[in-house]
């Protein structure tokens, strides 16, 4: 794909309709009715991605998020829309659909972070720490470089808004030593202007529902959205477990591992009706008077929109 060092009117445009979205989402009031819920999906940047089942999804996402590989996209800092994310980002924006990029604090300098918000155009972006650290890197934490990224808005002489979403940890972070302290941090990178929480992978509501009432009684305000991943495979289900480092409560191990050896299509039905059981406890209260709804779902997906197909059809009474 050739890359440009522009970005059209109709690309900015597309960008900015995010923070437009959540606004209509968010602050909608809902005076009769179940409450309307829609969703969003992170998809990966590989070479067999398929745009045309993106396109079949019924309905369609709010908007798409991109996964950061930190390595691969610092070997293009010099031309960021050489990276493959940043070229599946011009594609999908191309199509009309609004982008999400993940930029991880892994080894990135205030330098390449301006360098990428003026060469690609991106306004909407998902701030993540990373899974690894470098003692000499720059921005030590999301905290850091969401400051950073207000600043440099703050700048610009057209005043165009960033629209910034920070991460949550429903199940704890690894390192942190307690729940007061990972609040601590969640509560610095949102005080330096993030605008909305996605969690990371859920495995049940109840979890969710308490790390949410966590962070309402400490103050935080901004919309806090559920992840939900729905596991193509017991192997990729155990890789993301130790990915990300999350611990299974025993009802919910022992479920999962009751299916261990499933065949992969039976796999994936259990998987599905599961998940459906999980999203459809989140999102029950909506019909009651729930003070507090949830109005937006994050799937992330894998490239695997048939599965994420079947939840939405299962669901179709909450989705709009």
């Amino acid at each position: 794909m050739a890359t440009t060092n522009t970005v059209t009117n109709e690309e900015q445009s597309n960008e900015h309709s995010l923070r437009t979205k959540m606004d209509r989402i968010f602050n909608s009031s809902t005076t009769t009715g179940p409450v309307p819920v829609h969703y969003s999906i992170e998809i990966a940047a590989k070479d067999d991605f398929d745009i045309g089942q993106l396109e079949r999804l019924t309905p369609q996402p709010v908007f798409c998020a991109l996964p950061w590989v930190s390595d691969d996209n610092l070997r293009y800092a010099d031309d960021f829309l050489r990276s493959s994310t940043l070229q599946l980002t011009a594609r999908l924006r191309e199509n009309q659909y609004t982008v999400l990029n993940n930029v991880s604090c892994y080894n990135i300098t205030e330098q390449q972070v301006d360098q990428l918000l003026r060469s690609t155009g991106i306004r909407n972006l998902f701030v993540i720490r990373g899974d690894t650290v470098s003692p000499g890197q720059q921005f030590q934490n999301s905290a850091g470089l969401v400051q950073h990224l207000r600043k440099w808005q703050e700048q610009q002489p057209d005043h165009r808004q960033l629209t910034i979403a920070v991460g949550g940890y429903p199940y704890g972070h690894y390192q942190s030593s307690s729940q007061t302290e990972e609040l601590h941090y969640l509560q610095a990178k949102i005080s330096q202007g993030a605008d909305f929480l996605l969690t990371q992978t859920l495995y049940d509501a109840p979890s969710f529902l308490r790390y949410r009432d966590r962070c309402r009684e400490a103050g935080i305000t901004i919309p806090i959205i559920p992840g939900i991943y729905v596991p193509h495979s017991y192997r990729h289900l155990q890789a993301l477990l130790n990915l990300t480092r999350i611990e299974l409560g025993p009802t919910v191990r022992d479920a999962f591992e009751a299916h261990a050896h499933d065949a992969p299509d039976q796999f994936q039905a259990f998987m599905v009706e599961y998940f459906v059981g999980v999203v459809r406890e989140l999102l029950q209260p909506n019909a009651t008077t729930s003070s507090d709804p949830i109005k937006l779902v994050h799937f992330f997906t894998f490239n695997k929109f048939q599965l994420l197909q079947q939840v939405l059809e299962k669901l179709d009474a909450f989705f709009k």
